[in-house]
């Protein structure tokens, strides 16, 4: 019988609704995997391929069904299945408007990432009060937890975003994809509430980057005496590497 898998999951104060010990789970992530932590996988099952061999073979796999699913193809693999979608609405003499149409990805999950998901476990636990961030909203483009324009207005959305404390951590990070990078604070917040925070986006470099906010504010408008940390788990991609404000969207 396959073991099951423990996960923790935070419950949060549902801000829909004021029902008292009403609350939304969010599933606490352990950590982000790439092909070169695969490929390390595959050699713990003693594989006769090399490591540098199989990290080889994952990424130009990544490229072949890139370029399939651009082609319009209904790409199938053993995640699921990804098909092209267009985004907006159309008039009888259809021309494509960038502003308002867009393409995106549908994904659905194949029946081994299904089996997968029923033998999930959850471990809930009442989240300590601090900040959580449900999106970013890069306000030049409009994209929503995707892609962040150098220098532009961003608006942050979640619950417990007021920036308070005397500590030197509270603040709004940027922190560049990798091990033991530096983050970059926001040095502008333009409006703070409970609920948002509008922030201009630092002058970032060309990446990726994780976007956490570090906050000492605790229920009722206190102050706690240690700084609480929210990271959101979604890559947020600047400039053309290795995406582009383009790129495609997974619905």
């Amino acid at each position: 019988m396959a073991e099951k898998t423990i996960l923790t999951v935070d419950l949060y104060d549902n801000v829909l609704t004021e029902k008292a010990g009403d609350y939304s789970g969010k599933v606490s992530i352990t950590g982000t995997v790439r092909n070169a932590d695969i490929a390390r996988r595959i050699i713990k099952e003693r594989t006769e391929y090399r490591f540098e061999t199989i990290l080889n073979i994952l990424e130009l796999a990544d490229q072949k069904k890139i370029e399939a699913i651009a082609e319009g193809k209904s790409l199938i693999d053993g995640v699921g299945q990804f098909l092209l979608n267009i985004i907006g609405s159309f008039e009888e003499a259809a021309v494509f408007n960038a502003d308002k149409n867009k393409f995106g990805i549908t994904f659905t999950p194949g029946k081994a990432l299904l089996d997968a998901l029923k033998l999930l476990v959850p471990n809930f636990r009442i989240a300590k009060t601090g900040p959580v961030i449900n999106n970013i909203t890069d306000s030049t483009t409009q994209s929503v937890s995707q892609t962040l324009t150098p220098n532009a207005p961003a608006i942050i959305s979640g619950s417990g975003l007021l920036l308070k404390g005397d500590d030197s951590s509270v603040g709004v990070y940027f922190t560049p994809d990798g091990d033991n990078q530096t983050p970059v604070k926001a040095s502008l917040i333009v409006s703070n509430t409970t609920s948002q925070i509008i922030i201009q986006i630092p002058a970032l470099a060309d990446g990726q980057y994780l976007l956490s906010i570090t906050t000492q504010a605790g229920a009722g408008y206190s102050v706690v005496k240690e700084p609480r940390t929210y990271q959101l788990p979604i890559l947020l991609t600047v400039g053309s590497d290795p995406g582009d404000d383009d790129r495609p969207v997974i619905e």
